[in-house]
Order: structure tokens, then C-alpha cells, then sequence
């Protein structure tokens, strides 16, 4: 790949960088595509200065972008402070997507019984964005910015906001088989796991539907990735809004 890429910081969390990898899903084979460059980094380890990088991505969490009890979480909203400051993209995904929120005057928040688990249709307002059906796995959600431009919306919550360059989601436009089995290996045996009756889900039955849903779903996620990285200044602006 030529020194001259621009380049992707991916942020996971409680991870090694190579299983960031793997959970970048079809943001990082979007990014191979389109040459992109992708960092991997963890939260609560040492991150580059933002002025080193061309975007950031953040990715999902099992925990609260709410929760200030959270080791690591200071410490992030403080880096993703620097990157606004910067002017340098975030692609918030998630939890990303509600610490995005959060970062930019909007707010994170329990969902209380808002909470949306498995694929959904979604209302969209941007041609970036299609309805769907889009991998929902939540017990939080955010508020959008006051003066950002909400993109989408389900029953329960708000699922997409732009503020200049920044986008944040709410549901997984990334996820693929291998980033599914991560998911599987860490409920597996847990409370979270105790309480998919109640939610009207099976491991079983996620893990056939993101197989069966892969290449549509990496379709329209590369429609999302490209508008982003258009507008982001990854690719070429004419490059936006295409699988």
C-alpha cells in the first residue's frame, strides 16, 4: 500500500488489536478495498496523536457509554475531544456512536427497555443510509447533538446522526460471521445469555441470519462506509454514496 494512504484509526475495546481487527468486520474490508490504511488501537491504551491520522472509527462495547465508572472511558472521551479539536472525522459505531453523541453535546443513556437485538428495518432520511435490515445488538442508545442531522430512525430510538463530518450509528453496519463468533464467545454462559428467551433470540438463529444476510449486508454497508469516507476526505467526493 503506498506511504501516501490515507489512514483509519479503529478503536476497539477490552481487545487486542488483532481481534479489533476481526471486529472491524466490513469496515475493514472496505477499507482494503478502497485503500484505506487501518490503525487498530484499543481504548485505555496509548493512542497517536490525532493530527497522525485521517479518521477515526470507533467501535462497539459491552459496556455503558454512559457509565463513568468504566476504567477506560475518561480517557477516551478525552482523546475523542483531541480528534474533534483536530478536525479529523469519527465514525461512531455503537457504543462509538453514543460516546460520539456524547463527545458532541448530545448524550448516552440506558435504553430502558428500548433496547434492539437482532436484524431490524430502520426509517432512513439520507441516501447514504438504506432501511435495511440492519444488526442491532443494544441496552444503551444515544441522544443526537442538538444541532446535528438526525439520518435515521427506528420505533425505539435514533439510529444515525451527521454533525459536519462526523456520523454516528447505532446499529452494526460492520458485522460479519467472524465478527459474530467474537459476540458468541463472550455471552456464551453469561446472564446475557440467560435472558435471550426474553428477548425472542437464539445464538443459533443470529448466527444463520448474519450468514445468510453477509453479502447484502456488506453492500450496504460499503454504501455507508463510502458516503463516510467521502464526506471524511478518505476518498475522492465523487466516490460517495455507492456500493
Amino acid at each position: 500500500m503506498p506511504a501516501t494512504s490515507p489512514t483509519l484509526l479503529v478503536i476497539g475495546h477490552d481487545a487486542s488489536p488483532e481481534t479489533v481487527l476481526v471486529q472491524s468486520g466490513t469496515l475493514g474490508s472496505w477499507a482494503r478495498e478502497r485503500g484505506v490504511m487501518v490503525l487498530p488501537a484499543v481504548a485505555g491504551t496509548e493512542l497517536p496523536d490525532p493530527s497522525e491520522v485521517d479518521a477515526v472509527a470507533v467501535l462497539g462495547s459491552v459496556q455503558g457509554a454512559w457509565d463513568d465508572s468504566v476504567p477506560w472511558l475518561a480517557s477516551e472521551i478525552a482523546y475523542l475531544e483531541r480528534v474533534v479539536a483536530a478536525d479529523v472525522p469519527i465514525l461512531g459505531i455503537c457504543f462509538g456512536g453514543q460516546l460520539l453523541a456524547r463527545v458532541l453535546g448530545g448524550s448516552a443513556n440506558p435504553a430502558d427497555g428500548r433496547h434492539e437485538n437482532g436484524f431490524r428495518t430502520v426509517t432512513t432520511f439520507c441516501d447514504a443510509i438504506d432501511d435495511g435490515p440492519w444488526m442491532e445488538f443494544h441496552f444503551d442508545s444515544f441522544t443526537a447533538p442538538p444541532t446535528a442531522e438526525v439520518l435515521a430512525r427506528s420505533e425505539r430510538c435514533e439510529q444515525a446522526f451527521r454533525l459536519g463530518r462526523h456520523l454516528g450509528v447505532q446499529f452494526h453496519p460492520e458485522i460479519t460471521p467472524e465478527e459474530f463468533e467474537i459476540w458468541a464467545g463472550r455471552w456464551t454462559g453469561t446472564p446475557l445469555e440467560d435472558r435471550f428467551d426474553e428477548l425472542g433470540i437464539t445464538t443459533a438463529g443470529l448466527r444463520a441470519e448474519v450468514a445468510e444476510r453477509a453479502e447484502s449486508s456488506r453492500v450496504r454497508s460499503w454504501r455507508l462506509f463510502d458516503d463516510f469516507g467521502a464526506r471524511a476526505g478518505l476518498l475522492p467526493a465523487d466516490q460517495g454514496v455507492h456500493a
